[in-house]
């Protein structure tokens, strides 16, 4: 049992979930789908002085028709006849106008079927005027047994309206539901004499069904007929403003609404100025306190209520104006005093953010006062590193320079060293060779001995060789660095055997920091106007001939 309780009760709520996934977005739509429509109606609101202009162009050019050239009677009670149909919604005063006068031409030719059709206009006129006795009279003036078959539709409407007018003003117990219930008959008489199907047929079946309370029935009708007119016509304002009455009471507004709107835009862009919709539609908007647009609405209405001359609409209107343009000014009000303390709150906040900007502002200056004296001590920094970087790089080179010496120094020393007691071991050799010459008594040899220079020559070339190997060990490509300090056509070969010219050796004495002229003759045993000649030569053969010995000094780095 308790099981089967919680099955119903889990069935229930995934019933009640499914209605709420289908219903809610239906509705969020449907209430999309309203706003949209008004704010349609704002805009041909806002517009109405242009269709009106419109459909004055167009009498104009109809009026022009009666002035033109003398017109039968027939002719002008057909211009007349549409004179009035553009001026029956239009201006009340102007369609009497006219319909008198096609009264008077059909009495004038005797023309039965023409008066019959006038009074029956005349009586629509009168009855939205608010003459409701003076409407019927004139009908019960008219001899039922003269009305022509395609007038009797007309005339139970004429009836049909009057009474629907009557019962809209008497607004009492006592004798609207009489004037109600005429009204019935008479609608019941128009669908005797009218085809199924049409336009007369439902928007005379459609009360009938409302009246008993089979709204859908009539709702079934009327959007039966509804694709079949034009949205700018007055058919279609009066077919959707049947539609909005054939929603149950007991439903949600927001269909009624629509319909009303799109009546109500209907009568608008068609000018008819006698309308009802829009009022209607006024106190809906009202009831739900949507009172900026229920008053504009409903002084709109009662703006054309008052131009056509309609009495029932002009008092309907009046009614509900003051109830809803009092509601209006007290939000208006309320809004007014909200907007006060607004301002007092924005005022108070603007003085507390006036404050909160000027203590900024001071903060701000100090924040940059102090960004000033950051960025100076920055710039001092960056001043100091760079001397700091000034004095690395010259570190760096005292560095480079003094390992360059060191190596210059260690690899010469050490091979000086060796050539030095090589030669001391020659030389004692040699002194022995010449005592043992001198004890032997050969004089001539000795003499001959000391006189030849070959000891010396053989000296020179391996001292030479020690400098070479000990300079090129220590700069290995300086003869191809030095070399692309000239134009490929002028460029320092060493001789076959040798690893170092002359030439090569003058800058490999410069480069090792020997560069004075009778320093570098001495060392090299040649006289200074020789060492003067080469180094001028090759200077101006090489690339840079001002700075020629900077660039020699560049070449090479000390071997670790």
């Amino acid at each position: 049992m308790a099981l089967d309780m919680k099955q119903r009760l889990r069935t229930l709520l995934c019933g009640c979930l499914l209605v709420c996934w289908v219903v809610c977005p239906a509705s969020v739509a449907a209430e999309a789908r309203l706003d949209s429509l008004l704010s349609v109606l704002d805009d041909v609101i806002l517009h109405s002085r242009q269709f009106e202009a419109e459909k004055q162009r167009h009498i104009a050019s109809i009026r022009q028709s009666l002035s033109a050239r003398a017109l039968s009677p027939e002719e002008e009670y057909a211009v007349n006849l549409h004179l009035y149909a553009e001026y029956e919604a239009y201006i009340c005063d102007s369609a009497l106008h006219y319909i008198n006068r096609n009264i008077e031409i059909a009495q004038t030719v005797g023309r039965k079927d023409w008066l019959v059709e006038a009074k029956l206009e005349k009586a629509h006129l009168l009855a939205v005027s608010g003459l409701y006795a003076e409407g019927i009279a004139l009908l019960q003036s008219i001899d039922r047994r003269q009305i022509a078959d395609n007038l009797l539709a007309d005339y139970y409407t004429a009836f049909e309206n009057i009474y629907l007018y009557h019962a809209e003003y008497a607004q009492d117990d006592e004798y609207r539901p009489r004037y109600l219930q005429l009204r019935a008959c008479y609608l019941d008489s128009i669908l005797q004499v009218v085809p199924q199907g049409t336009y007369r047929h439902a928007i005379a079946q459609a009360p009938l069904l409302i009246d008993h309370g089979r709204y859908e029935e009539a709702r079934a009708v009327l959007k039966h007929i509804l694709p079949q007119l034009n949205r700018q016509t007055r058919d279609y304002a009066v077919l959707t403003s049947i539609l909005a009455y054939a929603c149950e009471p007991d439903r949600p507004v927001g269909e009624r609404k629509y319909y009303l709107a799109e009546s109500a835009i209907a009568d608008i862009r068609s000018v008819v100025k006698e309308n009802n919709s829009l009022r209607v539609l006024a106190e809906l908007l009202y009831e739900e306190d949507d009172l900026e647009r229920a008053n504009r609405y409903m002084k709109k209405s009662m703006a054309d209520a008052t131009f056509y001359n309609a009495r029932l609409r002009n008092i309907q209107a009046s009614r509900m104006l003051p109830l809803i343009d009092n509601a209006y000014q007290r939000e208006k009000e309320a809004q007014r005093q909200k907007l006060y303390v607004s301002l007092w709150v924005i005022s108070a906040l603007s003085l507390f953010l006036i404050a909160a900007v000027v203590f900024v502002i001071g903060q701000m200056k100090k924040l940059a006062r102090a960004r000033r004296e950051v960025v100076e001590a920055n710039r001092e920094l960056q001043k100091l590193n760079e001397d700091l970087t000034a004095a690395n790089l010259r570190q760096q080179e005292m560095n480079g320079s003094l390992t360059e010496a060191n190596c210059v120094k260690e690899e010469y020393i050490g091979r000086f060293l060796g050539l030095c007691s090589a030669y001391i071991d020659k030389w004692e050799t040699y002194r022995k060779m010449l005592n043992k010459q001198a004890g032997a008594g050969k004089l001539d040899e000795l003499y001959k001995q000391l006189k030849s220079s070959r000891f010396i020559d053989e000296a020179l070339k391996d001292f030479y060789r020690e400098f070479d190997n000990a300079f090129l060990n220590i700069y290995p490509h300086f003869v191809e660095s030095f070399n692309r300090l000239f134009p490929p056509e002028e460029q320092v070969m060493p001789k076959q055997g040798e690893r170092l010219s002359t030439e090569l050796r003058i800058y490999a004495l410069i480069r090792l920091g020997i560069s004075d002229s009778s320093r570098i003759a001495s060392f090299l045993r040649c006289s200074i106007t020789t060492i003067y000649t080469y180094r001028s030569k090759l200077k101006n053969k090489s690339l840079y001939r001002d700075d020629f010995e900077s660039e020699v000094m560049k070449i090479g780095s000390p071997k670790a």
